[in-house]
């Protein structure tokens, strides 16, 4: 079984979930604007640490906007000498925890890098120490201090009658009042004795996945519906999937590295 943290998380959040994304392989065609956003914004800034520049001159979209407050105020802090890397380990028994990161700076440490629509606070660093993905590339690199680029969203509106280039003159300028709450650099560290246990978890993980698998049972969890405010993109057929009908609005993925 190849194992890769979406997977993972996945499997925990709910079953049928599951099911219909890594069974049926059933991908939506269309991805919620703030996993767009995302998307594009990740992928501006492989651009930018692989000495692209021509990125920061994209267009006027907040994306951009995101880009220049990265290079500005992050870029400088570290090299990037690979990006989109992938990661792979044995866990024994023909299983295997697989992944790509975002790059890898040129101390060896693992950069990941996020987006958010709120403050970046204690409040955030502290939930993002529990985020699994962080033990995950421990495990597989042999690190334990993996960093993360966190970037804030603009939360600024287009005013009546404002050119799309002021507008985006003003997003790119948000980023230099409150800088801290907006981009951030951080830094987690993990021990030797959480990494290991993070791994005899995922041991047992896959035999529970097998089980299911075998079974063909994928109980619904209903308290996942509206994870991070928004209906989930496999609602419509959550509750009469048919694998013999074709659905217009998905298409048939492939998750084969997880």
């Amino acid at each position: 079984m190849r194992l890769s943290v979406s997977k993972i998380k996945t499997f925990k959040a709910c079953r049928r979930l599951y099911q219909l994304k890594y069974i049926e392989l059933l991908e939506p065609i269309v991805r919620p604007e703030a996993l767009e956003t995302g998307a594009n914004y990740h992928k501006l800034l492989e651009r930018i640490n692989n000495g692209d520049m021509t990125a920061l001159d994209e267009d006027y979209s907040k994306e951009s906007a995101m880009a220049i407050a990265y290079h500005k105020y992050i870029y400088p802090k570290f090299h990037v000498t690979e990006a989109e890397k992938w990661l792979e380990y044995d866990l024994g028994d023909k299983d295997f925890l697989v992944g790509i990161v975002d790059a890898v700076s040129d101390n060896g440490y693992i950069v990941e890098h996020k987006t958010t629509g709120s403050e970046i606070t204690e409040e955030y660093e502290y939930g993002l120490q529990w985020d699994e993905q962080i033990l995950a590339y421990m495990l597989m690199t042999g690190m334990r201090k993996v960093w993360y680029t966190v970037c804030r969203k603009p939360t600024i509106r287009q005013k009546k009658d404002e050119t799309a280039e002021d507008f985006f003159g003003r997003m790119v300028a948000w980023y230099d009042v409150d800088t801290e709450s907006k981009i951030r650099l951080l830094e987690i560290i993990r021990t030797d004795e959480e990494v290991e246990q993070f791994r005899l978890e995922l041991l047992s993980m896959c035999d529970t996945m097998k089980k299911v698998e075998s079974i063909g049972t994928y109980y619904k969890n209903t308290c996942h519906c509206k994870q991070y405010g928004r209906r989930c993109e496999y609602s419509s057929i959550c509750l009469n999937y048919d694998p013999n009908q074709e659905y217009l609005e998905f298409t048939k993925g492939d998750y084969e590295n997880g």
